[in-house]
């Protein structure tokens, strides 16, 4: 039988020490970081070392402000054949670094900035690049390409390197044409590679109708705020673009909230999105969950609502009571909500509704007492649903020993 030939991968060069300095010189020129996260094992945690003493390690973590490099990671004893098989030859990887389980290659590109202020769509063009690159090889889901967590250090002393001295550094549109061309990109991913422009945001803006004005605005101007733009500006230029704008008082709205996001604490931190892989297990996750409907989940459902208030009432008293027993040593709101780890409103609402009143009878500790309310003759019968709001229901007496009455 006949057999297509292999691709033939290059030999380890002889010449280990003039060939790792011409590649570490290559490399560290392109990493345009004079710093990195490295380690010595896989496991051991990592330190921030110079770009001169990245050699010592074994591992590193490439920079989360300037992405350099692509790495795919292929777990398969013939990795490295696969790799010369499929990528095409204008494309071939920068470095291969062989392990025990396979191979690990890596694509020297220009710079990409990924820092909070970098422009949105450069990024997801290089992350559907090495999506792709990763599709081609079967490669590792866990290992993102463009921010990987740790990846083999390829200018490490004793790697076992497939490199040429001067390896070669790619753009961007390079190896999507590239990838294209051998049929290698994946036809769902529709990426042109072009940057969003405030002509987009105009013709988005303007084909929307009058009924959604308002969440048109809010969106571009958060993705906006996200990429570190101008938001603010972006927000009254689409609105401008609008048939009908918005009023001044509206689209000052919006920019406050979005501003207000944004200073919090708790905000929008990243302008990377969730990798694809990760997105696809948490929806996965939760679509078994949803579907699992184990004995458990029935029987709570045949229990119906009551049985679950009836449950979280009792911890619901206890909360109250502690709480009451903190407000009388003195102690603020705020530190009994961070104590009980419920919000102010709640805490207020606990005190009020759990009161210990004193008198010269007997110290009584109680909750609201609800009315029933009135019904008449040929009236259906009420349901304790149907109660009236706390808020407008008889508070209870004072004491629990009432004095009696001094009528005739």
């Amino acid at each position: 039988p006949t057999v297509a030939p292999r691709a033939q991968t290059p030999q380890r060069p002889r010449n280990n020490t003039a060939f790792r300095a011409a590649f570490r010189a290559s490399f560290l020129g392109n990493m345009a970081t004079a710093w990195a996260r490295a380690s010595p094992t896989k496991t051991a945690p990592s330190v921030r070392v110079s770009a001169a003493d990245l050699a010592e390690f074994e591992f590193y973590t490439p920079s989360r402000s300037a992405g350099s490099v692509l790495v795919i990671d292929v777990d398969r004893p013939e990795a490295v054949l696969d790799i010369f098989d499929t990528i095409p030859p204008e494309i071939r990887p920068s470095w291969i670094v062989e392990t025990r389980k396979g191979a690990q290659a890596g694509w020297m590109i220009d710079t990409v900035d990924l820092r909070s202020t970098a422009r949105e769509r450069p990024v997801a063009y290089a992350r559907a690049i090495g999506a792709a690159l990763r599709e081609a090889l079967a490669g590792d889901e866990a290992v993102d390409p463009l921010t990987p967590v740790r990846v083999r250090n390829p200018t490490y002393a004793r790697a076992e390197l497939r490199a040429s001295a001067t390896p070669p550094v790619y753009g961007l549109r390079e190896l999507h044409q590239a990838l294209k061309t051998a049929n290698l990109w994946p036809s769902a991913m529709r990426f042109t590679g072009r940057s969003a422009t405030k002509k987009a945001h105009r013709t988005i803006a303007a084909a929307i109708d009058t009924g959604n004005r308002n969440q048109t605005v809010f969106d571009v101007a958060r993705h906006a705020a996200y990429a570190g733009e101008d938001f603010e500006a972006v927000a009254w230029e689409t609105n401008d673009a609008a048939p009908e704008p918005l009023g001044t008082s509206e689209v000052r709205g919006i920019i406050r909230s979005i501003a207000r996001y944004m200073a919090n604490h708790r905000g929008h931190r990243s302008t990377i999105a969730m990798p694809s892989q990760m997105r696809e297990a948490l929806s996965e996750m939760g679509r078994r969950g949803g579907l699992a409907n184990t004995a458990a989940q029935r029987a709570a459902r045949a229990l119906g609502p009551i049985a679950s208030a009836a449950a979280r009432k009792p911890r619901t008293d206890t909360k109250a009571r502690t709480a009451q027993k903190m407000r009388a040593q003195g102690h603020s709101a705020a530190a009994i909500g961070q104590k009980l780890a419920a919000s102010p409103a709640t805490v207020y609402r606990w005190l009020r509704r759990h009161v210990r009143h004193q008198c010269r009878f007997s110290p009584v500790e109680h909750q609201v007492i609800r009315r029933t309310p009135h019904r008449s003759a040929g009236s259906p019968p009420w349901h304790p649903r149907s109660w009236p709001h706390p808020r407008h229901q008889t508070p209870a007496p004072r004491c629990a020993r009432q004095l009696p009455s001094t009528g005739p």
